[in-house]
């Protein structure tokens, strides 16, 4: 037995080897390595004494006998054999184990490839019910769909006739409503044009005078013709329907003729309105079939005509429109003594007559009426004309 300081490497490493400690390093490292480790087992590692280390020193010194070394050889040689036999047995055990194991491990690939096999079988069928059941899923589904489809088309068709019925039966009421809104459009406002034509009439147009328009002969220009057409309109207090109506009186009266003929018609008065002579034989010899062609040639000869005509002074004529005739009539005369057109005195005018009715105006109702003078024998002896006017 020696103690700590006494050891050397080979030692130290088979004490550090015991305890399962690191083995490497130089000597130093290996006895403080040891002397931690007696330190933790609670053993003085100054006074601690190893077992087998004398042996060994004895065999490192050469003090060890023959006989104990015979005997050394001898425990080794048994030790070596019964390890050697213990390693065979050991080995046959672990080949017998091996073998064993393979075994095994080849029954069981062989149950396991069988349940594999079994498995994929099953499957399959598995596969092939589930694909059927699909298949028949699928067309049920399908037949069950086009049944639903059929049933949702004829419920469109009976909605859509539905629809086209309710549709046909608003459009009717639509247009009876509007027919009838029409119609009291138009009540209103020959209404109100009859309202306005009172409240616009002068007081002078109750005598029942008004002005005729001429015929259009074709002699005079049209505008001319237009401005009189507007002044004896404005004068008669026509509406804009009347004189559109009058203003459409030619193509009213040939609205069943055909294009043809109407143009014909028109080139005829167009021609027999002309007043040259000689233009009016240039277009029956030119035998234009178009109002528009005979203008073009009537304007084309005019100012040729002009052209050709020799530098002579001639006094400007001026022709007398007839509606500044009318206007001229229609003027009143400022010589003599007024008169008054209620109460036929002379000697003052309508605005200033006594006699004259007053216009009342109520803010409330917004109506106007008539009130006669207390002090006005004239409206009293004529209750009829106020029974008129209201």
């Amino acid at each position: 037995m020696s103690k700590l300081c006494g050891l050397n490497v080979v030692q130290l490493r088979e004490e550090l080897q015991k305890r399962s400690l690191v083995t490497s390093g130089n000597k130093e490292v290996l006895v403080a390595r040891l002397r931690e480790a007696l330190i933790d087992e609670g053993k003085n590692p100054d006074e601690f004494k190893f077992d087998g280390a004398d042996e060994d020193n004895e065999i490192s010194t050469g003090t060890f006998t023959t006989a104990k070394m015979m005997e050394l050889l001898l425990s080794m040689s048994t030790e070596i054999k019964q390890i050697k036999e213990q390693s065979e047995r050991q080995s046959e055990r672990q080949t017998e184990d091996l073998k064993q194991i393979k075994e095994r491990s080849e029954r069981q690939s062989e149950r396991q490839t069988e349940e594999l096999k079994q498995i994929k079988e099953q499957s399959e069928r598995q596969s092939e019910r589930q694909t059927e059941e699909l298949k028949q899923q699928i067309k049920e589904q399908s037949e069950r769909q086009t049944e639903e489809l059929k049933q949702i088309k004829d419920q469109l068709k009976h909605v859509k006739l539905e629809v086209a019925e309710q549709i046909e039966e608003q459009s009717t009421r639509i247009e009876m409503i509007e027919q009838k809104l029409d119609r009291q459009t138009v009540e209103v406002d020959h209404k109100i044009d009859k309202l306005k034509r009172e409240l616009a009439m002068p007081l002078d147009h109750a005598s029942g005078r008004t002005l005729k328009v001429p015929a259009f002969d074709g002699e005079m220009s049209w505008n001319v013709y237009k401005t009189q057409f507007e002044a004896a309109a404005t004068s008669n207090c026509w509406n804009g329907k009347r004189t559109s109506n009058s203003t459409d009186t030619g193509p009213a009266r040939f609205s069943s003729r055909d294009p043809e003929h109407r143009d014909e018609t028109a080139l005829d008065t167009f021609i027999k309105a002309l007043r040259d002579s000689e233009l009016k034989q240039s277009l029956l010899l030119s035998d234009k079939r178009k109002l528009k062609d005979a203008v073009a040639h009537s304007l084309t000869f005019e100012s040729a005509k002009q052209a050709s005509k020799s530098d002579v002074r001639l006094r400007q004529v001026h022709e007398e429109c007839s509606c500044q005739k009318v206007i001229v009539k229609r003027e009143p005369q400022q010589h003599g003594v007024p008169q008054c057109w209620i109460c036929g005195e002379k000697g003052h005018l309508r605005r200033d007559c006594k006699h004259r009715l007053k216009d009342n105006y109520c803010r409330n109702c917004a109506t106007r009426w008539r009130k006669r003078r207390e002090d006005d024998p004239v409206s009293r002896s004529a209750p009829s004309n106020e029974g008129a006017e209201n």
